[in-house]
């Protein structure tokens, strides 16, 4: 049923990465970044988390081009934020089925941001880096390849890619999750195996995200109406 004609309706706030976003609901997790999202635009925007476990950046468009089917039919004012979280299994070694060349990978970032640009003009767009690995971690993980097809000097390239990504601010801004978890030394902490981030780790990113977002014009919640007025002001029709 379409919205209401001329009524407030909730924005749409996109998760498009890989398995990061994809577990990032885990209600096993101390803090859960999706959950988090959503109470900080409380009332205003829906969170859809469309992150798919394993993808790289190239394996990725069939789910961009489903997304905006998905989202086509609203009003452009509607849909506001694309969070893209790219490059953490395009890092992989080149003898993994996971790899992806620099080059493609920055290739497909633009592609991302110029095809959502294009359907969905007043929507903004947030990068968010790979985060950086532990082996140790990774060396102690039920992880098949117990890290052996990654290094941080090759997931290093693919943060420096997309950080060095330039565009608009007012339209694509970017966060080094990389660097803000590197500078903490122990990474080990902020992983549930050396790789996927823990509650700590997504307590970090929505720490960065909302920073950016509270200094964004547009984005930031309190500057959307929420969705139906108080329970007070309703009460008022009952009181005369």
């Amino acid at each position: 049923m379409p919205p209401l004609a001329g009524a407030t309706v909730y924005k749409k706030v996109v998760l498009i990465g890989d398995s990061q976003f994809e577990l990032s609901w885990n209600p096993q997790f101390e803090f859960c970044f999706p959950a988090a999202l959503a109470n900080y635009y409380g009332r205003r925007a829906d969170i859809l988390n469309r992150g798919l476990s394993g993808y790289n950046s190239t394996w990725m468009r069939s789910q961009l081009d489903r997304i905006i089917l998905e989202l086509k039919h609203y009003d452009e004012d509607v849909v506001l934020l694309f969070i893209l979280w790219l490059g953490t299994n395009d890092s992989c070694l080149e003898f993994t089925e996971h790899h992806v060349p620099v080059p493609e990978f920055e290739a497909n970032v633009r592609t991302y941001v110029g095809e959502i640009k294009r359907n969905f003009a007043n929507a903004r767009i947030l990068l968010v880096s790979p985060a950086p690995i532990s082996k140790t971690g990774l060396a102690m993980s039920t992880m098949r390849t117990k890290g052996t097809d990654r290094t941080q000097a090759a997931t290093k390239e693919y943060v420096d890619a997309l950080l060095k990504y330039s565009d608009d601010e007012n339209v694509v801004r970017k966060i080094d999750l990389f660097g803000e978890l590197d500078a903490a030394l122990k990474i080990a902490k902020f992983t549930v195996d050396g790789l996927h981030l823990n509650g700590s780790g997504y307590r970090v990113l929505f720490n960065l995200v909302k920073c950016t977002l509270d200094n964004w014009d547009s984005v930031r919640a309190s500057d959307l109406e929420g969705v139906e007025p108080s329970w007070s002001e309703k009460a008022k029709k009952y009181r005369k």
